[in-house]
């Protein structure tokens, strides 16, 4: 008897022990929506009541090892139905969660007892230590995979079933058939990202797949995705700031809700949903926290614009792991569409995901490491081998995925798109190439008062010319002022990496008399109308070389001698004014944007805003004798342009510029006042004094200010009415001290007193997702101000693009 139970004792503890072994101490799985078999990211996975945790990437998938059997697991998400399973020997999970039922009444919560607001604070007071800009240095390398397709509006069934087709429907269900095969578009690049404290940056795109093309010239990356940082007072979330959910004071504008509390091991991680609060006037986000105890850092974040006048759906999540103790991004996940857009009944939209991997956190990075060109490609990025792309794909390409490239690479060749996108690259700068010359767009149509209607033509040679050497030159006729104008230039470029450039030009064309000339100002665009209203302007011939490049890493500097003779056309209206005067002079420009970089993409070099101001500085010594030239003075010319963004009253915009001229020159070699009110066009132009005729002061000498309140929406928000509000205040002084103009003095006046006028633009009252038109109201005051009040009342329409 005693046998027999040592027996039966022995076979159940081996019964127990081996149940014990068969409790798996490592599962894995995936979780998708039980209706649309949708991957849910940020699902929270609790294992034997939280002894450890863990939460589903952006795939829907999750791995997770525990040094205990694993015996029970909970899944839980926002606006699901909590979840229990019990993993069997194997380990893997196949989850589908049901969505929860809508709820019927929201919790009421008093003001200060909501326990949202105290992990709020918490995240709120400990953001400063996880900002990525405030850790020293990192290196890594990610991979972005951008996605673009569509998706139906429409029952296609239904369709199907009817007796007869229309055209439309019949396009509808064609384009169905096509995106069920493959995407419209697909591409895949890999990067290397390396950052030095305080604002050093660099990208290198090291592999790059574009379905179509066989040497794309330019790589997706994620670079203003990434940017996004909850953790900012404004973040900006594509091209646009929004109030974080995590600034001073969010719990006064935003509406928290704490949605779960899941205990993991000694950690806790709070699961906050928030959106704006009723009744506050902001541009503000909507969307899902994952705060973790461990240092009160997002884990998770989900976010989605919550304006209602946004023409983009844009949503962005993101998860963060921890490495060396440091909470860094680990993968990226961005959607958008544009829903005034579609597709033969289909509503595109763009998919970017980006995993980030190699993650070093403060590497021996050195200054010298880094140089102008925060983005640029690597030569060979087009030739990489599959053997680097499996090496960092998260997963190997879908049949859908392989299909658009195989499918867009073959009607790529076909339909030559390797010459069409070299075709946009050019149009882009403004060029259409033949062969080894470029084709000048700005120079085949232009319209302005003085001119009329120009047509013309220029051209330039291209980098199938030479890399080094560019010559050029252009024709055009005014039907306005019947006259013929042309010019021609030639550029060398002596040393590539300080921009050394050696160049020379002559033109016969139109100059505003009285005008401001900086070096390295880009040239007035359409957001700059103000060249186009101008009523005179003087006839120029030009002659000139300079010396251009970098002196420092920031520091742009030209030298320059010029000549130049004029023919005002405005001296028929201001007696002893000389018909025509010659001017030869010696230049030395510069400009400054401390913190600028480049970015080199689409065989093209850009630089990248910065919050930084830019100043722009020049000399300039009139030389008598020299050149025939007729005059000797001093000029002192100074431009300061800034940006600053309060995350409760916008954006200001600052620009103040100023000059000073001394010596002899004529009246209309002085400063204008720089005006641009012309009675005839009723058009905000972007600069200049709105409200001044554009030849109605001179001055010596002059200082103006420029002063723009951005407040976007939040002063006007309702539902038919959303525009977009800018105030704006232009000051100006100016003096003439030389006394040889005592005869032409009741012809213009100096502002000495001081001229002023301020403005309200309604912007972007008819929007589209790519522009917009509004109204801009201005009034003159001061001692400047007309007699008649009504004159100093100006109504103009504003536009604006968006791209």
């Amino acid at each position: 008897m005693f046998e027999l139970r040592s027996c039966f004792l022995f076979f159940f503890g081996l019964f127990v022990a081996t149940a014990a072994l068969a409790q798996p101490t490592q599962i894995q799985g995936t979780v998708q929506d039980a209706r649309t078999r949708e991957k849910l990211a940020f699902v929270n996975v609790i294992v034997n009541e939280g002894e450890a945790g863990t939460t589903t990437n952006l795939d829907g998938e999750f791995l997770l090892r525990h040094n205990r059997p694993i015996k029970s697991v909970r899944l839980s998400y926002v606006g699901y139905t909590t979840q229990f399973a019990t993993p069997d020997s194997t380990g893997r999970l196949q989850v589908l969660l049901q969505p929860a039922a809508a709820r019927l009444a929201e919790v009421v919560v008093r003001s200060g007892e909501n326990p949202a607001h105290r992990i709020i604070k918490l995240a709120s007071q400990h953001r400063e230590q996880h900002k990525l800009e405030n850790l020293d240095a990192y290196t890594y390398r990610s991979y972005n995979k951008f996605i673009l397709t569509a998706v139906g509006t429409a029952d296609a069934a239904a369709i199907r079933a009817q007796p007869s087709l229309s055209r439309q429907d019949s396009a509808y269900l064609k384009m169905g058939k096509l995106l069920n095969e493959q995407h419209l578009f697909l591409s895949e690049s890999i990067t290397d990202f390396a950052f030095l404290k305080p604002n050093k940056q660099k990208e290198t795109i090291r592999a790059t797949r574009v379905s179509g093309l066989e040497q794309p010239s330019f790589g997706i990356v994620a670079a203003e995705a990434r940017a996004f940082s909850v953790y900012d007072d404004m973040p900006v979330f594509f091209g646009k700031r929004y109030l974080s959910p995590l600034s001073s004071g969010s719990t006064r504008k935003y509406k928290f809700l704490l949605e779960e509390t899941s205990v993991i091991g000694p950690d806790t991680v709070y699961v906050i949903s928030y959106s704006p609060a009723e009744g506050k006037n902001f541009d503000g986000l909507s969307g899902i926290l994952y705060i973790n105890s461990r240092g009160w850092a997002v884990q998770n974040v989900i976010a989605a614009s919550a304006a209602d006048d946004d023409k983009r759906g844009m949503k962005l999540q993101q998860q963060f792991q921890q490495v060396q103790g440091y909470w860094f991004p680990k993968e990226l996940d961005v959607e958008t569409t544009i829903p005034q857009v579609q597709m033969r009944g289909h509503q595109p939209f763009g998919h970017l995901r980006t995993y980030i991997t190699n993650i070093e956190l403060n590497p021996p990075l050195r200054r010298r490491d880094f140089d102008l060109i925060a983005l640029s490609q690597a030569p060979e990025a087009h030739r990489q081998p599959l053997t680097f792309w499996q090496q960092y794909r998260p997963d190997s390409l879908n049949q859908l995925e392989q299909r658009t490239y195989q499918q867009l690479d073959s009607v790529g060749k076909a339909d030559n798109l390797e010459q069409k996108i070299r075709v946009v690259e050019y149009l882009s700068a403004r060029q259409i190439p033949i062969g080894k010359i470029s084709l000048d767009l700005n120079r085949f149509l232009r319209l302005s008062d003085f001119e009329g209607l120009r047509l013309g033509v220029g051209a330039h040679t291209n980098n199938r010319f030479s890399e080094r050497f560019v010559v050029g030159g252009y024709w055009g006729y005014g039907f306005g002022d019947e006259q013929h104008k042309y010019g021609a230039d030639a550029s060398l470029l002596l040393h590539k990496a300080s921009e050394l450039k050696l160049g020379a030009e002559v033109f016969e064309d139109v100059l505003e008399p009285g005008g401001r000339r900086l070096p390295f100002m880009p040239r007035s665009g359409f957001n700059s109308l103000r060249p186009a209203l101008l009523t005179h302007l003087d006839y120029a011939t030009h002659r000139s070389t300079a010396l251009s490049g970098r002196l420092l890493r920031h520091l742009q500097v030209q030298a320059m001698l010029r000549q130049e003779e004029r023919r005002p056309t405005l001296a028929a209206e201001i007696p002893q004014t000389p018909a025509q005067y010659t001017t030869a002079e010696a230049m030395l420009g510069l400009r400054y944007a401390y913190g600028e970089q480049l970015v080199r993409l689409f065989n093209q070099t850009r630089p990248v805003p910065t919050g930084f101001p830019v100043l722009w500085a020049q000399y300039s010594r009139g030389l008598k004798g020299v050149l025939e030239g007729e005059y000797d003075y001093h000029k002192y010319d100074a431009r300061l342009a800034a940006s600053f963004r309060h995350r409760t009253t916008g954006e200001t915009r600052v620009l103040l510029t100023g000059g000073l001229i001394k010596g002899e020159l004529p009246l209309l070699a002085m400063y204008n006042g720089y005006g641009s009110f012309n009675p005839s066009y009723k058009v905000y132009t972007g600069e200049g004094f709105e409200t001044m005729t554009p030849y109605e002061f001179f001055s010596d000498r002059y200082t103006s200010l420029f002063l723009q309140q951005d407040i976007g929406k939040r002063l006007l928000r309702t539902r038919f009415f959303q525009p977009n509000v800018v105030l704006l205040t232009n000051i100006g002084f100016g003096d003439m001290k030389s006394q040889q103009f005592a005869e032409q003095a009741q012809h213009f006046q100096t502002m000495t007193r001081g001229f002023y006028e301020s403005g309200l633009l309604l912007n972007d009252i008819i929007a589209s997702p790519f522009s917009g038109v509004g109204v801009g109201f201005f009034y003159r005051y001061g001692p400047y101000a007309l007699d008649k009040a009504s004159d100093n009342f100006r109504i103009k329409l504003t536009t604006s693009l968006f791209f």
